[in-house]
């Protein structure tokens, strides 16, 4: 799902679920070519040094059932420039970064490029699938191959939203947005389908002079 340009018009007649938008890479968790899921960039090229999220991600779709595409940003040491670094020096610097995730749908349905199912239930199932894999800090145990890097740290994040009933609220919240680093923020259409296009369902709105 692709976002349109905010223009001060309000995506749905009952308001809007905001989300504070994180300046980092798009990334979806589907299966590549070879039937493996993988995390790939909106060009549909590998990320790596990504290792530690993939692993995570896996968990949270297996808690969720069946095979699902997972929608997010990948932040490296919360900026923009950090995390190109990081994709530009690959597996060689390990891995690195979060998975900032706001969005899931069946795989089936992603392939088809349609699904019914409401954003806001999206979101509850993914909500519910992160928290019920959340990583032990105390477990004796750490993932094979991290050596205990971020033991208990957890590299997948929902991104959290609040309500909007009008377009004065949703500006008001990018304006905060603005104020604490953010890029900005998306204004979204709480009971949109999901549609694998660019849709005026889901608005961006990003600080004036920002590309």
């Amino acid at each position: 799902m692709l976002a349109g340009r905010w223009a001060g018009v309000m995506p749905g007649p009952a308001g809007a679920l905001v989300e504070r938008k994180h300046d980092g890479f798009r990334c979806c968790f589907f299966p590549g070519l070879d039937r493996h899921p993988g995390l790939w960039t909106r060009n549909g090229m590998p990320m790596p040094g990504t290792g530690h999220i993939l692993a995570r991600l896996l968990e949270v779709e297996a808690a969720m059932g069946g095979r699902w595409m997972i929608d997010g940003e990948i932040v490296v040491d919360g900026t923009l420039a950090a995390t190109k670094a990081h994709y530009d020096r690959g597996w060689r610097s390990g891995d690195a970064g979060v998975f900032h995730a706001f969005d899931a749908v069946p795989l089936s349905d992603w392939q088809q490029g349609q699904c019914d199912m409401p954003l806001v239930e999206r979101k509850a199932a993914l909500a519910r699938a992160i928290e019920a894999t959340a990583p032990d800090g105390s477990a004796w145990e750490w993932r094979e191959g991290s050596r205990g890097a971020a033991h208990g740290v957890d590299p997948v994040e929902l991104v959290g939203h609040t309500w909007a009933r009008d377009a004065a609220e949703v500006e008001a919240a990018a304006r905060a947005a603005w104020a604490a680093g953010h890029e900005g923020v998306m204004a979204k259409r709480a009971d949109a389908p999901y549609v694998r296009a660019r849709s005026t369902d889901w608005l961006k709105l990003k600080q004036p002079g920002a590309d």
